[in-house]
């Protein structure tokens, strides 16, 4: 945790904020901050800042800001789709996602079989303190938007996507260092990750139809969450 992140509604008009909990232990105990010391602090949606501690209790910690930061990072302008991954794959796609400050995520269950992963802590309560653990690790200030998809149907949200659609997959025609370089050339871009069992052949079928790129990160298959980093370098390195 390089970043303290704090949100707007706990800063009050004195531009002062208390955090407690992990946040305080994380200042208290590993970084071994004390009263007059300075922390790091993103507040999502506002920027990045510079904020001096005022008091340190058993519980809680006192901040008040100082200054105001240049924004550290530019986000990635794009939107992606999940084929309902495991909980522990979804938290590793959240925290990157946070990190990067993706504009939204979208999650399908495109096979029966995954139904049940929406009933986990990590789709139904705990997303957003995921997305909080990349903001705090890059500064990044950005917030991610969220949308748990359990009653739509995936295909016809694709169909009605106003941008372009690009479908990955390992035998795509496309290779991803042919992409364009540019994050802000993405910004109505949806990029849609499949089952890790692969797409159906009838998945394939539509894809077709609708005319969606397939694009390939390499001639190996990986695991969604390695997939969705691979992309995220791809797109971030320049």
């Amino acid at each position: 945790m390089n970043w303290i992140v704090v949100e707007a509604s706990e800063i009050s008009s004195e531009r002062t904020a208390q955090v407690a909990g992990l946040r305080h232990d994380h200042i208290v105990s590993i970084l071994k901050k004390k009263t007059n010391d300075s922390v790091l602090v993103v507040v999502p949606g506002l920027g990045n800042f510079r904020y001096q501690i005022t008091m340190i209790s058993n519980n809680k910690t006192v901040l008040e800001e100082v200054e105001t930061l240049p924004r550290v990072l530019e986000p990635l302008t794009i939107h992606c789709m999940f084929s309902l991954p495991r909980p522990q794959t979804a938290k590793k796609i959240l925290h990157l996602a946070g990190a990067y400050g993706l504009t939204s995520l979208h999650f399908f269950a495109t096979e029966t079989k995954n139904k049940e992963y929406w009933t986990s802590p990590v789709y139904t309560k705990d997303w957003k303190d995921l997305l909080f653990t990349g903001l705090s690790q890059t500064g990044n200030d950005h917030l991610p938007s969220v949308h748990m998809r359990q009653k739509e149907n995936w295909k016809q949200f694709l169909t009605s996507w106003m941008g372009s659609v690009h479908i990955l997959d390992r035998e795509g025609s496309c290779e991803m260092q042919k992409f364009p370089q540019s994050p802000s050339a993405n910004k109505d871009t949806l990029f849609v990750f499949g089952p890790e069992s692969g797409w159906k052949e009838s998945d394939h079928l539509f894809f077709k139809g609708q005319s969606f790129t397939k694009i390939s990160l390499g001639n190996i298959n990986l695991r969604t969450e390695f997939a969705f980093s691979s992309l995220l370098y791809f797109l971030f390195r320049n």
